[in-house]
């Protein structure tokens, strides 16, 4: 099982007991502390949803307000303002990393399924008009108003589970990868990434996200913005 893979299972479910994953943890120290590191998290989180406010808390304190002094008082409401202001913190903080943690960075993604794909798409040679790819986009709603430049291949994939479109275009240099994903909750929909062999961007459109690959050296940037000023959805 690839790093990807298992940090992906992971981040979906913490106490993944399948085989393949004990497998992972047994023959490799690295995954084997990634995968205490996750549990540890998990716990920490579940400790923290766990804490709550007593309902006769709001009670309690005009009580204590009315058998002390106001300067007294006012220290109190500091103190426990403040406490509450953390804990706050503490937890937003906290379920904010959690959220972040869980979801499938669609840039990452797009240079994985680049490199499993090899030369399946980054070979074909293929003229695909401009009709034919919004064809093909129409069932995400969506339409180029205008060339992008050479289509060497455009097809549907399955994106992590998700029915998508893969384009080949032309660039600078050499060829581009763009995807087209529909919007999904467990994605994250825009951002970059990059290895040591290519660049990706993704960003977040009216009803999908746009992924850009590239080469180290090819501008994706400008494929990006070309694609997202020419890329139209429907309401």
């Amino acid at each position: 099982m690839d790093d990807l893979e298992f940090r992906r299972k992971l981040y979906a479910d913490p106490h993944c007991s399948d085989d393949d994953i004990k497998a992972a943890i047994a023959g490799d120290p690295k995954k084997r502390a990634f995968y205490n590191e996750i549990k540890q998290l998990d716990k920490s989180m579940d400790q923290a949803s766990q804490v709550q406010v007593p309902d006769d808390l709001v009670h309690k304190l005009i009580l204590r307000q009315t058998m002390a002094s106001h300067k007294s008082n006012k220290q109190r409401q500091r103190l426990h303002l403040a406490m509450a202001a953390s804990l706050a913190f503490v937890v937003g903080v906290s379920f904010t990393l959690w959220q972040q943690n869980n979801l499938l960075d669609l840039s990452k993604q797009a240079i994985a399924h680049v490199r499993q794909e090899g030369d399946y798409a980054l070979g074909a040679q293929e003229n695909i008009s401009l009709q034919q790819v919004n064809a093909k986009l129409a069932q995400y709603g969506g339409e180029l108003s205008d060339d992008i430049g050479r289509v060497y291949y455009a097809n549907f994939c399955d994106f992590e589970n998700v029915r998508s479109l893969h384009m080949v275009v032309a660039g600078e240099k050499g060829k581009i990868s763009v995807f087209v994903v529909p919007h999904n909750s467990a994605y994250m929909p825009k951002g970059s990434s990059h290895d040591e062999k290519y660049n990706s961007q993704a960003i977040d459109l009216k009803r999908a996200s746009i992924i850009v690959v590239g080469e180290k050296g090819e501008n994706v940037s400008k494929m990006k913005q070309q694609i997202s000023e020419k890329m139209q959805f429907s309401a």
